[in-house]
């Protein structure tokens, strides 16, 4: 019998860096996904984080969780509408995930 390729995924019980989901098979693609798409302030906190002073829900923005960012569809906002300040704070997270999502294990792959 000749040997076919058998792909096994691996859990590590460690979230995605980019989508946070422990089920996540490419993290990868996750960062491609937050790169492809326009992002800019929030429009619930102007892109502070912060929630209203009279929020019950915590000291964050519950409608970016904190980051002050929110992910537009291609073409709902033009590029001249994103703040240089949004720019630069994509700009980091995606560094950031950048180095996170490159030291994650590649899939695994057993011989049957």
């Amino acid at each position: 019998m000749p040997a076919s390729a058998l792909v096994a995924r691996v859990s590590l019980q460690r979230p995605c860096p980019a989508c946070l989901e422990i089920r996540c098979t490419d993290p990868a693609e996750c960062l491609y996904f937050l790169t492809s798409r326009p992002w800019a302030d929030c429009v619930k906190c102007d892109g502070t984080g912060w929630a209203a002073e009279d929020s019950s829900s915590g000291l964050f923005c519950v409608y970016c969780d904190g980051s002050g960012l929110n992910e537009y569809a291609p073409g709902s906002i033009t590029p001249d509408e994103i703040s240089d300040r949004a720019k630069e704070r994509h700009a980091a997270h995606v560094a950031r995930l950048s180095v996170i999502v490159g030291e994650c294990p590649a899939p695994v792959v057993v011989a049957a």
